[in-house]
């Protein structure tokens, strides 16, 4: 019998939406009543400005207030005072999204993004919301936010992410390790030399893909210009339509420019290393695809916790600068050993059927 199935998500960034319209396909894939649904879209109008757009402003113009917010916010110290401030504002701020779930009374509510297993404990302890909670931690580390006493199942990227929720009180049975939501399509194979001809590109040459997220924040055209006469490079501008349009004003031979796109997964499978940011979908997409990663762009917090388990498991690497990036690609480059494995490695923590994992535990009753 086919189970009402919320998948809940908040629009900071792209990768808490993308987890949670990977889990709908897969859903409705089984025949479940799903549907992914935006928090953020039940807001007040000065609500939505602030938290999506006051997100991105802080990530890419504030990134060290970002870093002190996140710290202050994680202090165990602190999690009693921060979990009555936030439930008492979510609930303000996020009422109609409350009355929404009271209405609808879904089987389950599965949360890629901390505010909605908020809401839902508010709804669980305030209304009475009878309804199975799987909150879906979408980076390899855990802030305290994410943690919330009506949650009936955790899934997790690995299982060092899991030993940090059971030290942070979470009971070991609530937890299993499933690895982070994944569209299906990047578990297809992908014509490598059709695709780089398509861009007329030599399907012979080194291809970097070089991307950070759907907005295309950091040091981009910083590494552009220390890669472009060595390599052949795919760079993804996400929304940055300036850089995206002063990128292809140049018009190199070895460049192509991209603006947001939906075929990351044949921009990945083209290529043989990413230079990216840390985000928790880049790093299971990168993974997934069997990509060495360069990270050169991190934000405070959670991307730090991110880059740290991938260049632990060696799976790839940390470059503070452009400089430093361009001669990490130069040593992949010319020592094809070290390449492979670094992709050997990613291949091992990858979990291609992550969004099936996922549902089977948290439809189960």
């Amino acid at each position: 019998m086919a189970k009402k199935v919320v998948i809940a998500y908040a629009t900071a960034g792209s990768g808490h939406r993308k987890a949670a319209e990977a889990l709908a396909h897969a859903a409705a894939e089984q025949g479940q009543d799903a549907r992914a649904v935006d928090i953020v879209e039940y807001m007040p109008w000065l609500g939505r400005k602030m938290y999506s757009d006051g997100y991105l402003l802080l990530i890419s113009q504030y990134t060290p207030l970002w870093g002190l917010l996140y710290w202050l916010s994680d202090i165990p110290g602190l999690r009693l005072l921060n979990v009555h401030v936030r439930r008492f504002l979510d609930g303000v701020v996020c009422r109609r999204f409350i009355r929404y779930l009271v209405q609808e009374r879904p089987d389950v509510v599965i949360a890629t993004h901390f505010l909605a297993s908020e809401l839902v404990t508010i709804a669980k302890i305030k209304y009475g919301l009878r309804t199975r909670l799987a909150t879906v931690v979408t980076d390899f580390g855990v802030h305290n936010f994410w943690i919330n006493r009506g949650t009936d199942v955790y899934c997790v990227a690995t299982d060092a992410t899991k030993k940090i929720l059971i030290r942070r009180g979470v009971v070991p049975d609530r937890v299993v390790v499933t690895g982070i939501p994944l569209d299906k399509k990047f578990t297809y194979p992908v014509d490598r030399r059709e695709r780089l001809r398509a861009w007329k590109l030599d399907p012979e040459k080194f291809t970097v893909l070089v991307a950070t997220g759907g907005v295309g924040i950091g040091p981009i055209e910083d590494v552009v210009r220390q890669l472009k006469d060595e390599t052949q490079l795919l760079v993804v501008c996400g929304t940055n339509e300036q850089l995206q349009k002063k990128l292809a004003a140049e018009n190199h031979p070895n460049v192509r420019v991209f603006g947001f796109v939906d075929f990351m997964h044949e921009l990945m499978n083209a290529s043989d290393v990413i230079v990216t940011k840390a985000g928790g979908l880049s790093v299971t997409e990168s993974l997934t695809k069997h990509l060495c990663c360069v990270f050169f762009y991190i934000i405070p917090g959670q991307e730090e916790h991110n880059a740290k388990t991938i260049t632990q498991h060696e799976a790839g690497f940390f470059e503070h600068t452009a400089r430093r990036v361009a001669r990490r690609i130069r040593q992949l480059k010319g020592q094809p050993h070290l390449l492979e494995a670094c992709r050997a490695h990613a291949r091992e923590l990858a979990r291609p059927s992550s969004c099936q994992d996922i549902l089977k535990h948290a439809l189960s009753s």
